[in-house]
């Protein structure tokens, strides 16, 4: 599973006769990529900096920095969060 934020176009896309509803922009692609990654963490869950940059402090305190990893197509790296371990508080 994998969590990220930004603009997204939703919409109908293809010829008339085989329309198909689909997200379309980085945000998306962004979160694919994570999704991948978490195939192969620990918790399963990846969270991107964006939506995190997005959201209230009582939900920020319940991530931790995981890494930062440059996702194919993308030059810069992208931090990664995963659920903070709710024992360790």
């Amino acid at each position: 599973m994998s969590i990220s934020a930004g603009s997204v176009f939703a919409g109908n896309i293809g010829a008339e006769n085989r329309y198909e509803y689909t997200l379309i922009g980085d945000a998306v692609n962004e979160a694919a990529r994570l999704a991948d990654l978490a195939k192969s963490a620990d918790q399963r869950v990846l969270c991107a900096a964006a939506a995190l940059d997005r959201a209230d402090e009582i939900e920020r305190r319940q991530w931790t920095r995981h890494s930062s990893e440059v996702l194919r197509g993308r030059s810069d790296p992208t931090r990664i969060s995963t659920p903070a371990n709710p024992r360790a508080k």
